[in-house]
C-alpha cells in the first residue's frame, strides 16, 4: 500500500504515540536486507518481486557493487493492519 499524500504522511508522524522505532541488527549474511526489502514492498515502494534482490535500503555504490551493507539507513513505512499506523524502521549494520 502506498501513502495517498505527503500531508498523509505528515499528519501520522506528528502523532507520536503511534510510531514505534525498531532496528535490525544481526550477523552477516542473516537476512537484514532482505527483510528491509520485504518491508519496504509492503509499503508499495518496490515491487515484491524485487524484494530480496534490490537491495534498497543500499544507497551508496560501493555497497550495492560488493553486495555488503556498509552504512545503516532510516525509513518510514505505512503500517495499516495493527494499532500502531507508523513504523519507523532503522536497518543498522
Amino acid at each position: 500500500m502506498v501513502l495517498g499524500s505527503l500531508d498523509k504522511m505528515v499528519q501520522l508522524q506528528k502523532n507520536t504515540a503511534n510510531i514505534r522505532n525498531i532496528c535490525v541488527l544481526a550477523h552477516v549474511d542473516h537476512g537484514k536486507t532482505t527483510l528491509a526489502d520485504c518491508l519496504i514492498s509492503s509499503n508499495g515502494i518496490i515491487s515484491s518481486r524485487l524484494a530480496g534482490k534490490l537491495r534498497y535500503m543500499d544507497s551508496r555504490e560501493d555497497e550495492q557493487i560488493r553486495g555488503i551493507t556498509m552504512k545503516s539507513s532510516a525509513i518510514s513505512l505505512h503500517y495499516t493492519e495493527g494499532k500502531f499506523p507508523l513504523v519507523g524502521f532503522l536497518c543498522v549494520l
